[in-house]
């Protein structure tokens, strides 16, 4: 095991409990007491298709197996494998798993050895098994005030035949069938003692599990701001991993700036598309969607979490300003600078503290021939103006071009201009004010 590879462990974080459970049992099965094992007695033991990865057909087993003898022997000193070096190779497994995600981690430790991976199930994983169990109940609820309350009690009475006001194992497992929730039964049988544990065990209360799922239902409705949203999001919702992920697939080095430049656009559009009230919110069916429009494909988790982050109230609809935002902020990585150069671009353009401007004012004074774009050679000049109307849509016809929508626009503009300095020339010459650049 090299200083620089210790170095590195050291750096990350280390292993949740559980995790570090599952990685102790598997060294002790593969050391028995030994300090190190040599590599090839651990990729003999090591069997490929065994790997989720391998189950769910995403990789084939020659791969996986070919991967880990690869690690393994960077890790190695003179073809012997220390603990710690064990450890590091599933901490870079671990970071690439959310904290929902135990299950999967503990077959890819322990299947692959042939080894019985425990029922036990997490403490990070019970709270997302909970958040499913609710998310369900939400797309069974009818519009009105007391939706879940009556989803919740209907479907819970289907089990409760008796009518005993509470659930069995057997009735819980036919609640979470009939939900349409598809759990391995170790983890339904999991949910319900830890629902039944608060009524004493053996049995969840139709009350308790009601206010368990409005509980986990209510949530902080913030009202929503165009400006502090894009300044706070580097440091919230833009260190979630779903959103990086997505930023990773924008920003992948085999797209050039060109193709980054349609995809972020393209994204936007989509959703003004979905959005034809502009109520700045999509139904979770139409944000899944505008995403997969734009070939970000995501797992049935990660759409979970993506939609819990962005629908705060829970209300069935995602904000997708605020997502843009988020986007916004890891495209452009100057976002107070840039906002300062905006609002300077405002108060030139409408005057200081202006709520609107007229969109006759504002088409006159945009010239497309400033945009780093068209100077490149990306695009045309007509093209530039139909962007631009585009995005302006009814404010044309209202002739009013608020604050907001000009900021949203040129936040749309900065993450599509990477460099500061090309972002900069748009504002200055991309603009007119009184006859003079900006």
């Amino acid at each position: 095991f090299s200083p620089f590879a210790r170095f590195l462990g050291m750096l990350r974080e280390s292993l949740p409990p559980y995790r570090q459970r599952i990685v102790n049992e598997l060294w002790e099965s593969l050391s028995q007491g030994r300090p190190t094992v040599a590599v090839e007695e651990i990729l003999k033991r090591f069997d490929a298709s065994k790997h989720p990865l391998v189950v769910s057909l995403e990789l084939p087993a020659e791969r996986v197996y070919e991967d880990f003898g690869i690690a393994l022997g960077r890790l190695s000193r003179d073809g012997m494998v220390e603990k710690e070096a064990i450890e590091f190779y599933y901490k870079e497994l671990s970071a690439c798993m959310s904290p929902a995600r135990d299950h999967n981690f503990a077959a890819a430790v322990l299947e692959a050895f042939h080894l019985i991976v425990p029922h036990e199930v997490s403490k990070e994983h019970m709270a997302h098994l909970e958040m499913l169990l609710m998310d369900k109940f939400r797309m069974h609820t009818t519009i009105g005030q007391d939706g879940l309350h009556e989803a919740v009690r209907k479907y819970a009475h289907m089990q409760d035949q008796a009518n005993t006001g509470g659930l069995g194992v057997i009735e819980f497992r036919g609640l979470v069938h009939s939900l349409g929730l598809t759990l391995p039964d170790t983890q339904v049988v999991a949910l319900f003692e830890h629902l039944a544990a608060d009524c004493g065990g053996g049995r969840v209360a139709i009350d308790h599990l009601e206010s368990v799922m409005q509980v986990l239902n209510a949530g902080p409705c913030e009202v929503y701001n165009y400006k502090t949203t894009a300044l706070q999001s580097m440091g919230s919702s833009s260190s979630d991993p779903v959103v990086l992920k997505i930023f990773r697939i924008l920003t992948k080095k085999d797209h050039s700036k060109k193709d980054q430049t349609r995809l972020v656009r393209r994204l936007f559009e989509a959703f003004r598309e979905a959005d034809k009230e502009r109520y700045h919110g999509v139904p979770h069916k139409d944000f899944s969607g505008a995403l997969w429009q734009c070939g970000i494909r995501l797992g049935s988790q990660e759409e979970l979490q993506l939609r819990n982050l962005y629908d705060q109230n829970r209300d069935g609809s995602c904000r997708y300003p605020d997502f843009l935002d988020t986007i916004h902020s890891l495209c452009s990585r100057q976002v107070p600078a840039r906002m300062a150069m905006i609002d300077e671009l405002w108060n030139a353009l409408a005057g200081p503290d202006a709520p609107a401007m007229r969109s006759s004012d504002f088409k006159e004074a945009y010239q497309p021939a400033g945009h780093p774009h068209v100077a490149c050679g990306w695009k045309t000049i007509a093209q530039s103006k139909l962007d631009m109307e585009n995005f302006l849509g009814e404010a044309l016809l209202l002739d009013a071009v608020t604050l907001e929508l000009f900021t949203n626009y040129m936040m749309m503009e900065s993450s599509c201009i990477t460099d500061f300095s090309d972002f900069q020339s748009f504002v200055q010459n991309g603009f007119l004010v009184s006859g003079a650049a900006a």
